[in-house]
């Protein structure tokens, strides 16, 4: 009697990637591809301070060497595909870069947006798209989510430590580890998010027990203690925006039941969000102690703000050139904004959005905010998958553009450190995401 052939595993006949789970593959390209991911966290170790600056730059030399060499290899393109949704927003990003691009050719200041395109486009491109290629398996999206929380949490109490042992917090030192106060408290947004994934099951985080929610804990003391030592005022509306995603987010993904009362699920929220609340007040007043004769008011300080002065300028330089813009570059117009505002440091349209605008025009604009969009849409994806990890990577993503684009409405922040660390940290949620979707089907969206 012949014996029936055995049962297939679970898993067997879904969609899944060739790195870890349809055989051995190329052994040359799998060593190339944890070699990258090694490279890759490194650079994002190191965007994170103004150290090292020697040595980040050879570190993105070699990532860009070995990307290259995967490009021309198959299996590792093939590792690398994408869905649909996350092929828009990669065209909608190129399509911005390209007309940023062009902007060159109507410039007041070719030289320098050429200069501005290799550094704040090109580069963030590679870095990107490196972060995509390099996810051979699952587990190693763990262990970039390890390093760049542990490097975060080490600078988070290295700004705690300079804030409580100075008098003054001495800018010069903070420039010099954190690339300044406006960066960093920025960076914390972006990183906040990442929080999340501490607590997620499966190979993507550490589970639900004790350690891995006492680690979630400090890393977030970390991040609010450091935000307050910034004594940046626009982190916490930030923060609170990330909140609201994650809160929103998690309550449509996961309903409450009976067993779990909805109190027991608000009360955190709410917990964090007044503290938020009540840090921005208190940062608030005392930038108005520390700006303004008696008697001090936060009201006074927001009407005496210079962006209130800066922004009729912009506007009226955008409507000189509505369509196509200055050329890009966040300061194109530095000198002529400085000039007018009598201040040297002021040289920017302090709102993402209007500099945008500024740089390459409302057709410019258009294709920044579709790409944002398309972003959006793709974590929304996720965030509405069956798989509960796939769904915790899309409310992170969701949360970390929510906060960044609150944080970018009185400033500048989609530049140099800040704008690479948000774009390849978003690239390493969607190299998970789109690897889980190919890995089986628990990860297939509704």
């Amino acid at each position: 009697m012949t014996r029936p052939a055995p049962r297939p595993p679970a898993s067997e006949g879904l969609p899944r990637g060739r790195g870890d789970l349809a055989g051995p593959g190329d052994a040359s390209t799998r060593r190339l591809r944890d070699a990258l991911a090694v490279l890759c966290a490194i650079y994002l170790v190191l965007l994170q301070t103004n150290l090292a600056l020697a040595l980040r730059s050879t570190v993105f030399g070699a990532i860009a060497l070995v990307a290259l060499v995967l490009v021309f290899r198959s299996e590792a393109r093939a590792d690398a595909a994408l869905s649909r949704p996350a092929r828009a927003a990669v065209a909608a990003y190129l399509a911005w870069a390209a007309w940023s691009a062009a902007s060159v050719g109507w410039s007041v200041a070719p030289r320098y947006s050429a200069g501005e395109l290799w550094t704040e486009v090109l580069a963030l491109g590679i870095g990107a798209g490196a972060i995509l290629l390099s996810v051979r398996e699952t587990v190693v999206f763990r262990r970039y989510v390890a390093t760049v929380l542990a490097a975060f949490g080490a600078l988070a109490a290295a700004a705690i430590a300079l804030r409580l042992t100075a008098v003054s917090w001495n800018e010069q030192l903070m420039q010099l580890a954190h690339h300044g106060v406006g960066t960093w408290s920025t960076h914390v947004v972006i990183v906040a998010p990442l929080i999340l994934l501490v607590r997620a099951p499966e190979r993507a985080g550490w589970g639900t027990g004790r350690l891995p929610t006492a680690a979630a804990i400090a890393l977030l003391v970390l991040a609010l203690a450091s935000a307050r030592a910034t004594e940046n005022r626009m982190v916490w509306p930030a923060l609170l925006a990330s909140l609201a995603v994650v809160g929103a987010a998690s309550a449509l993904r996961w309903p409450a039941s009976g067993r779990v009362p909805i109190a027991r699920r608000v009360i955190p929220y709410v917990l964090l969000a007044a503290l938020l609340a009540g840090t921005l007040l208190d940062v608030s007043w005392r930038k108005a102690e520390s700006t303004q004769a008696p008697p001090q008011s936060i009201e006074r300080s927001v009407a005496e703000d210079p962006r209130l002065a800066i922004w009729p300028i912009v506007r009226d330089r955008i409507a000189d050139r509505p369509w196509i813009g200055y050329g890009y570059g966040k300061g194109i117009l530095g000198p002529e904004i400085a000039r007018e505002m009598g201040d040297p440091t002021l040289t920017h349209a302090h709102n993402a959005f209007a500099s945008v605008w500024l740089q390459t025009g409302a057709i410019g604009l258009a294709l920044f905010v579709a790409a944002l969009a398309a972003a959006a849409w793709r974590f929304a994806g996720y965030a509405r998958a069956r798989d509960d990890t796939l769904a915790l990577v899309g409310i992170a993503g969701l949360a970390i553009l929510a906060g960044v684009l609150v944080k970018n409405l009185t400033d500048d922040f989609f530049f140099r450190t800040n704008a690479r660390f948000m774009w390849t940290t978003l690239a390493l949620l969607v190299a998970f995401g789109e690897r889980r979707l190919r890995d089986g089907s628990l990860g297939s969206e509704p």
